[in-house]
């Protein structure tokens, strides 16, 4: 009875070590796959810090581009800036001298409007005399008018006198 005991504890322990080296198999294959995953996700995180690197690489190339691209600019910029002062000196000094030029002119200006507004006066005054001569003009005007209109009808006249004769004429030299 201790035989069939021990036997029969014997077969559940190789069935608990089965089951355990079954488990264990299961457990190592599980642990492997899982260190294929890592693996894969490592190789793969590597590729990507890799392409990330190349592409950060890639970008430090063009932003060192660019940054001697911008410091020639700023150069350029920075001579454009000195010769421009240089033009801004230049142009003030030009205006300080047509400042002077135009108060000059300002004054010669106030002159001649002194001498314009004398001129106006006279423009004026010559107006008035013109508008004066104007209307005496329309005034003679229509006196001849008038004169011509009378000496025409007194022209008619005449004329519807010498033509009564004239018919009377006519007849006694026809007969």
């Amino acid at each position: 009875s201790a035989n069939r005991q021990l036997k029969m504890e014997r077969e559940v322990h190789q069935q608990e070590l089965a089951d355990l080296r079954s488990e264990l198999q299961n457990v190592k294959i599980k642990h492997e796959r899982n260190v294929q995953e890592l693996m894969k996700l490592l190789k793969q995180e590597k590729d990507d810090a890799e392409a990330q690197i190349r592409m950060l690489k890639m970008e430090l190339v063009e932003e060192k581009n660019l940054v001697k691209t911008q410091c020639r600019q700023l150069e350029k910029i920075k001579m454009e800036c000195d010769k421009l002062t240089e033009e801004l000196t230049q142009n003030e000094e030009e205006n300080i001298k047509l400042r002077r030029k135009c108060e000059f002119v300002k004054q010669e200006l106030e002159k001649k409007d002194k001498q314009i507004s004398n001129e106006e006066d006279n423009l004026r005054r010559m107006d008035e005399a013109r508008l004066q001569f104007k209307d005496q003009l329309c005034h003679l005007e229509m006196e001849q008018k008038s004169i011509l209109t009378m000496i025409g009808s007194e022209i008619d006249a005449a004329c519807e006198i010498f033509s009564r004769d004239s018919m009377e004429k006519f007849k006694v030299i026809l007969s």
